[in-house]
């Protein structure tokens, strides 16, 4: 394992003191590709106190402070902490990308290894184009959700964004390496995910994405659970006049996409 994901000074009582803890009941991931709401799930699956606190908590852009904070100084350390330090209802669970966990635990058999009976949802963004415009957006401008920018800032970065289709299609071509990643760990290890997409989550709304991700995962939640969010769109007209643009522009290259997604999209809502 890199040694930079962790550090080997890490205080070694908080990792014990949070190793002593039994592990959760339950552990569950949501394999998810960017920009495809997995930001404002997360958020209301956490409001619940019943379904854990599932942030990328295997983000290799993180683990170093998150590892430190646990006394974790190498991954086994950190998978015991995290799992038990960062559970709510005696269930964690956590969001990671293909590319997150190829580059943390080496391989996708790595990762299994170590969370043998987990459950998995697979979580996509059926237009891929707008996928690709709003991470575009997002790496250019530097301002990812709205629940952490003003009005004024998410209007200057729509401003400050500007078109670029190579930018774009690389962007396209990166998920798409990701949903087929994930597709080919699904089938090599005979996984059974549900399946999710964030047309379908912020059609059925905060609630009924909230119960229905519950049923999906056996956890009651009481009846009084109410949800709330921050979150709102900042895509904008921009994104629009983007998109229409881009597949104007590159109808070859998305008609071999959609072709190539074809069998996905058939199993995603």
């Amino acid at each position: 394992m890199p040694p930079q994901f962790f550090d080997p000074e890490a205080d070694q009582s908080t990792y014990h003191h949070w190793s002593s803890r039994p592990a959760p009941a339950k552990t569950y991931f949501i394999l998810f590709t960017p920009r495809s709401g997995s930001t404002w799930l997360n958020s209301l699956l956490t409001q619940t106190g019943a379904m854990g606190i599932p942030k990328e908590w295997f983000n290799p852009e993180h683990i170093l402070i998150a590892s430190r904070h646990c006394g974790a100084r190498d991954l086994d350390q950190f998978v015991t902490a995290v799992t038990r330090s960062q559970a709510k209802g005696d269930v964690f669970g956590a969001e990671i990308t293909y590319h997150q966990m190829t580059r943390l635990f080496g391989s996708p058999e790595a990762f299994l290894q170590r969370f043998p009976a987990a459950a998995f949802f697979f979580l996509i963004r059926r237009d891929i184009v707008a996928q690709a415009i709003s991470m575009h957006k997002m790496v250019r401008t530097s301002v990812s959700h709205s629940a952490i920018s003003d009005d004024a800032t998410i209007a200057e970065s729509d401003a400050a964004h500007e078109y670029d289709a190579e930018q774009i299609a690389w962007w396209v071509n990166r998920i798409r390496e990701a949903e087929a990643g994930i597709e080919a760990i699904i089938a090599a290890h005979a996984l059974r995910p549900v399946r999710l997409s964030y047309e379908q989550i912020t059609r059925d709304g905060a609630e009924t994405a909230t119960r229905d991700f519950a049923a999906n995962l056996g956890v009651t939640l009481p009846q009084t659970v109410k949800l709330s969010s921050r979150h709102r769109k900042i895509g904008t007209d921009k994104n629009q006049a983007f998109a229409e643009r881009f597949r104007a522009e590159q109808a070859e290259l998305l008609r071999r996409v959609d072709q190539d997604r074809a069998a996905l999209l058939a199993l995603h809502p």
